[in-house]
């Protein structure tokens, strides 16, 4: 019960920090673009803008930093609880169970600690690479940056989706763009903005190829924060992350999230990229395309009773999901699913077909030895009907 409680602080906790980091982020990329020149130029000063809240008009200055102001704030905090609390989290989830929920035997057969440290080794090649990349060729070439990086991205979805169970990839797809976007706060982006401020307060002329590339890379992480959410929302729903080419559909959900946000900017900029909808629409539409629901024959075999299938899932699966499960990794059944009762397991029969019959990702690692006789057998009870009586 401890974990249960630690697990659902710290996924509020995470929720809560991770909504102040991507809110300040959208502001701050839409004020960017906000600003218009003065009527009387002043030092240092590029441009103002004009906002109104709560009755009072708030007047903000875009300025170079030639004088140190009295107080200034930093957005950081925010970025670093949010990574934090995810990795926390992907810890109590994934790590301090040996690695079990990563696994998918009928994906890629590998021991808990093979797992677990692939899942950390790239997480950490993920910064390594993206960051070698574009200090290498970012402020030369950025479209081939930029096309190595989309490219990059795509083989690290596959490369998920090819060893992991598909909730597990779909989350470290998010945990990977989620830790890119937080090693370029604290590792690229703070650095460059507070050695030009030493500058300015040197009385030299700051780099200001520092503040571009510090710019760029925050611009990295606006687009990448609606890809992270899609990686969020989408573990939840198994018809996407158990999907036979979940790879593809979570590669074009990206793309998606990524044009969304594109048009997002645009519109900041008052020059809106109205092409940005034709892969928007374009992309849900085949998501939509590829997850329709298959075609069930009717089922013309021996019938099933109900008995032979509540069987298999009291031997196979009432371990986990029971209202007093005896799988010492989980004190509570997962995801609140129970088959106690015959009219809830009656209720839970699709989604028992697409976990355990057609993605195969249940038993969790098949720990209970689920034969491919005892899934055929489940599948022709829900095919003809999942009747109890």
């Amino acid at each position: 019960m401890i974990e249960e409680w630690l697990h659902y602080g710290f996924r509020l906790f995470h929720l809560i920090a991770g909504i102040m980091w991507i809110g300040t982020s959208f502001y701050f990329v839409w004020l960017d673009f906000s600003f218009t020149p003065l009527a009387e130029k002043q030092p240092g000063v590029e441009g103002e803008t004009y906002m109104v809240h709560g009755g009072f008009f708030y007047r903000v200055e875009k300025q170079r930093p030639l004088v140190m102001p009295r107080v200034l704030h930093w957005f950081k905090y925010e970025a670093l609880l949010t990574w934090l609390s995810g990795v926390f989290l992907l810890g109590l989830v994934y790590w301090l169970r040996g690695g079990l929920a990563l696994i998918d035997l009928n994906r890629y057969p590998m021991t808990g600690t093979m797992a677990i440290g692939v899942s950390i080794g790239t997480l950490i090649a993920g910064w390594l690479v993206y960051d070698f990349l574009w200090a290498l060729i970012g402020a030369r070439a950025p479209r081939l940056a930029l096309l190595l990086s989309l490219l990059l991205g795509v083989g690290a979805i596959y490369g998920y989706c090819s060893v992991f169970s598909g909730r597990a990839a779909f989350l470290h797809v998010g945990a990977m763009f989620g830790t890119v976007m937080v090693a370029n706060v604290w590792m690229r982006i703070l650095p460059n903005q507070r050695r030009m401020i030493a500058a300015s307060l040197a009385g030299k002329e700051p780099d200001w190829a520092r503040g571009a590339g510090a710019k760029q890379r925050s611009l990295h992480n606006s687009y990448m924060t609606i890809p992270v959410l899609i990686t969020m929302v989408s573990n939840h729903f198994s018809f996407a992350f158990d999907h036979p080419l979940n790879w593809v559909l979570l590669t074009i959900l990206c793309i998606v999230g990524a044009s969304i946000r594109h048009l997002m900017i645009t519109f900041d900029r008052s020059a809106p990229a109205y092409w940005a909808f034709a892969p928007a629409l374009v992309g849900l539409g085949l998501v939509i395309a590829l997850t329709l629901p298959e075609t069930v024959p009717v089922d013309t075999s021996p019938p099933v009773a109900f008995a032979d299938a509540r069987d298999i899932l009291t031997r196979r699966c009432s371990q986990c999901h029971s209202s007093t499960p005896t799988d010492p990794l989980f004190r509570v059944a997962p995801n609140g699913i129970i088959f106690d009762r015959s009219d809830t397991v009656q209720a839970l029969a699709p989604r028992i077909r697409q976990q355990v019959v057609v993605a195969r990702a249940m038993p969790l690692g098949n720990r209970t030895n689920m034969t491919d006789a005892e899934r055929e057998i489940l599948r022709r009870w829900i095919d003809q009907g999942a009747q109890v009586q």
